[in-house]
């Protein structure tokens, strides 16, 4: 008699999310599922920066091979999440048409206004800097008919090739500053306002800040259509989201607009993941791709963020807190007169050749050393290895690597994503010390490793004087060559090394995770102010349930005439915060227990319960210690107030007013202001840019219109 058939459940269908990560040296994609975030495929192909397409065929490359893994789950996909070093590059390698900078202002403040929003050149970085050409309207009496027009023909015959228009208070009032956008756009010239980018006053930064915002929108609208199309092309009608440069999230449409926001997106990207898959509550972050190496930190389990000066110019765009050294894995030798000189900054990707650690004894063992000029202006000194025939009519050709110096050292773990021949690698410096006509390979290959460690040393000793890290923090090591270059770096420091799983894509996984979607619709006549603004309400709230942390989320309204459909889109990111991923909303009680140990004491007292924040008092002590605590069980933000209240309407802001009024300390002919926080529906506000008490007062009264409901203010001492 045989047994009875037993029907086996086939395993459940889990959600995915697909993070794309574009490095100099490689493109990764990871497909992870949405409950557990646990890794399902991944993909890894080189960088395709010679592509006519430029970077996008490789993430079009990737995202095929991805799918093609999926084996069938490919309708499993809700999202695409993407970071992306282009904005930062574009920067860095100063590849930006000239800029027309369009200022505006009233009486009787025109000679100001002129003069703030004439910024000059903007250096990029060495010997890179960004032209702009300046205009000037008086719009006292409004936008004159025909000089916003005139002034873009100006700007145009000049060469430029984006626009930024910059007006004093135009963060009151953006009518200007639009209107002009838009006769920009009519002439096919990309523009942008300065109010997009900041709410603050500054006119001068906010001028710097949209200049450069300006400069690379051409390069992103390009990559944004060719994303949108490798989408297309891989059957994935998904939401795409960028990562931001702060940890933030923004959809397509917002990265074609602000691609400055962008600058740290590749950076952001590992630290998410180190914070959401690596025990990392206190961490130097070393990622080591092929091209560059990222120095980024963890503290108290959250990054340390910082406004982007651009060589020594501040802007209004926020970032990871990062340190960029163009040495990595896969960094070529370079000599000098008769010893190596550096490893560095050009890659063996960007040559176009291979790492002598990755071929064959075989291969190597006629090679010959031929120095070459990787990039025209580059010296003839970068080292390679020319073997045997390639098969089309010429030589195999191989780069001698900060890689290949760490294999032939032994110093790479054969299960590392960078473990190659070391019998291959020693072969190469053999070759190199036969070239130089002294040393052997073990000395070439230390000295080789020696100036990669050296480079990069530097950026991790400026991190930890910058923000006094103690000797106890570890290293944690990120990227395909972290395994190659981070533990001799760890060693020479003194520090622990993390390995997290997966380290060579996990700033994929790390996109991946961070990013969250939410959309609500109803029917609308499109005339009902109280339904839109429910509506976002609604989508706000959404999104925070699905894991946002609050002040990251933004909503665009989007009206389907052919449906008569409202639509409210939110976009946000998980809280940059050591266990934030994955959790859920928790009740008020736990929220105060979290407060209790954000303050590190016993007793909490409420300020003020609401829907997306608590705000609660230290009960222990008289100091006017608060700590702000979101619905997720995250601590955004903790400080010592000279006041602390809670209200709405009229009578709120009348008393924040008095609050402000008596904290201002009066010096003769200048006054100091406190520095003000005010915390309504989804938004932590921090006005301590503002640089009088006009400035506070106005930028109250506009924060408490824009945001009507329940509010709470914290007047700093």
């Amino acid at each position: 008699m045989s047994a009875p058939s037993v029907a086996v459940a086939a395993p459940p269908r889990t959600a995915l999310r697909i993070g794309v990560d574009v490095g100099g040296t490689f493109t990764k994609a990871v497909a992870i599922t949405t409950d557990h975030f646990e890794l399902r495929a991944e993909a890894v192909v080189p960088t395709s920066h010679n592509h006519s397409d430029g970077v996008m065929a490789g993430v079009a490359s990737a995202l095929r091979i991805l799918l093609g893994e999926l084996d069938g789950e490919r309708d499993l996909v809700r999202l695409v999440a993407f970071s992306t070093t282009q904005a930062m590059n574009a920067l860095l390698e100063g590849d930006v048409p000239p800029v027309g900078v369009i200022g505006i202002g009233q009486k009787p403040d025109l000679r100001r206004a002129r003069k703030r929003t004439k910024v000059g050149d903007i250096e990029l970085a060495p010997g890179r800097s960004l032209r702009t050409v300046h205009e000037f309207l008086d719009t006292t009496e409004g936008l004159a008919a025909g000089a916003a027009a005139a002034a873009v023909d100006r700007l145009r015959a000049a060469g430029c090739g984006a626009v930024a228009i910059s007006g004093a208070y135009s963060v009151d009032g953006p009518e200007i500053e639009l209107e002009i956008a838009a006769l920009a756009a009519e002439h096919a010239i990309p523009a942008c306002c300065g109010h997009e980018l900041s709410g603050a006053y500054g006119l001068e930064i906010r001028t710097v800040s949209a200049a450069i915002n300006a400069a690379i929108i051409p390069v992103i609208e390009r990559t944004a259509g060719l994303v949108e199309q490798a989408l297309k092309a891989a059957g994935l009608d998904v939401p795409l989201l960028v990562l931001r440069g702060d940890g933030g999230a923004m959809d397509v449409e917002s990265f074609r607009r602000c691609p400055s926001f962008t600058v740290g997106s590749g950076p952001a990207a590992g630290v998410a993941a180190a914070l959401h898959r690596a025990d990392a509550n206190d961490a130097i972050v070393v990622e080591v791709g092929g091209t560059s190496t990222n120095v980024s930190l963890v503290s108290g389990g959250r990054p340390i963020l910082r406004s982007i000066r651009v060589m020594g110019r501040p802007t209004a765009i926020r970032s990871i807190d990062s340190w960029v050294v163009g040495v990595a894995g896969g960094s070529m030798v370079r000599l000098g007169r008769r010893s190596i000189a550096a490893t560095g900054p050009r890659s063996a990707h960007l040559a176009g050749f291979g790492y002598a650690c990755f071929a064959t004894p075989e291969e190597l063992a006629d090679a010959t050393v031929e120095l070459i000029s990787p990039v025209v202006g580059d010296p003839a000194a970068y080292v390679t290895l020319v073997g045997g025939p390639d098969g089309q009519g010429g030589r195999r050709r191989y780069a001698l690597t900060a890689t290949c110096a760490a294999n032939a050292l032994g110093l790479v773990k054969p299960e590392a994503h960078a473990y190659g021949s070391r019998l291959a690698a020693r072969i190469g410096f053999g070759r190199l010390a036969d070239h130089l006509g002294r040393g052997d390979a073990g000395s070439h290959a230390r000295d080789a490793l020696d100036a990669a460690l050296r480079e990069i040393g530097t950026a991790v000793e400026a991190a930890i004087a910058s923000h006094r890290i103690g000797p106890s923090v570890p290293i944690l090591t990120l990227g395909g060559a972290g395994e190659a270059l981070a533990p001799e770096l760890a060693r020479r420091f003194g520090r622990d090394l993390l390995r997290p799983e997966h380290q060579e894509v996990l700033a994929s996984i790390g996109a991946a995770m961070t990013l969250v979607r939410a959309e609500r619709s109803r029917s609308d006549s499109g005339g009902d102010a109280a339904a839109r603004l429910d509506l976002i309400h609604q989508v706000e709230r959404a999104c925070v349930d699905a894991g946002a942390a609050p002040d990251t989320v933004t909503v665009e309204i989007r009206w389907d005439a052919e449906e008569r459909m409202l639509r409210a889109i939110a976009t946000g990111a998980v809280a940059l915060e050591h266990g934030a991923a994955g959790r859920t909303p928790l009740p008020h009680s736990a929220r105060r227990q979290a407060a209790a140990r954000a303050l590190r004491c016993e007793r909490v007292e409420p300020v003020s319960l609401g829907e997306f924040y608590d705000l609660y008092r230290d009960g222990e002590c008289p100091g006017g210690r608060i700590a702000v605590v979101d619905r997720l069980g995250s601590v955004p933000l903790t400080e010592t107030c000279r006041s602390c209240f809670a209200g709405e309407g009229p009578e709120f802001e009348s008393e924040l007013r008095r609050q402000v009024a008596d904290a201002v300390i009066h010096l003769g002919i200048a006054s100091i202001i406190p520095r003000v926080v005010i915390v309504c529906g989804p938004r932590i506000l921090d006005l301590s840019d503002l640089r009088s008490p006009e400035e506070l007062a106005a930028a109250i009264e506009r924060l408490l219109r824009e945001h009507p409901g329940p509010a709470a203010a914290m007047v700093a001492r």
